[in-house]
């Protein structure tokens, strides 16, 4: 075999033409996303706060940070059909289970963001904490492109009513 066979042979030993070329079945996930959110929260707060063991605290809110981020991309991929294939187009229940989710996460994207912003205004007069260095905001940043992956699809699970449970399961 050559190599490129054997490459072949790979990607579908491993289920990775499932992710590429869209053969998963949609799931709904409703608690995952917030369990996501949390982590995501949580290792911000490490990474940002100093401790008593600085470096310690910093690795592991980096790596839980992290691993919340590449979860919501996974999340994204595996949840609600968002985007139609070509073997298979969105149906007009799926079409509207998107434009809902999407216009709910971005006003409340949009209505979290401007909070934001009054807060880091009024912080730093207040003396609360605000980012100071630059890997503080650019997590920050990072941090909202994962809850604009994360919110379509909590929204979207929420929408979508429950599997019927099949007895042959």
């Amino acid at each position: 075999m050559t190599l490129l066979q054997n490459l072949d042979r790979l990607v579908y030993a491993t289920r990775l033409d499932r992710v590429v070329f869209m053969k998963t079945q949609p799931r709904t996930f409703r608690w995952i996303p917030l369990i996501v959110f949390a982590a995501l929260i949580v290792g911000y707060i490490a990474m940002a706060s100093t401790g008593s063991l600085p470096a310690r605290r910093f690795l592991l809110g980096w790596s839980l940070f992290y691993l919340a981020y590449l979860t919501a991309a996974f999340l994204r991929i595996f949840g609600p059909r968002f985007y139609a294939t070509e073997s298979r187009p969105l149906d007009e229940r799926e079409l509207t289970v998107k434009s809902r989710a999407y216009a709910i996460s971005g006003i409340l994207l949009t209505s979290f963001a401007m909070l934001g912003c009054f807060y880091m205004a009024a912080a730093e007069p207040l003396g609360y904490w605000h980012p100071r260095i630059p890997n503080d905001w650019i997590s920050l940043g990072l941090g909202i492109q994962a809850g604009a992956m994360l919110l379509p699809t909590l929204i979207a699970s929420w929408l979508q009513p429950r599997p019927t449970v099949d007895i042959d399961d």
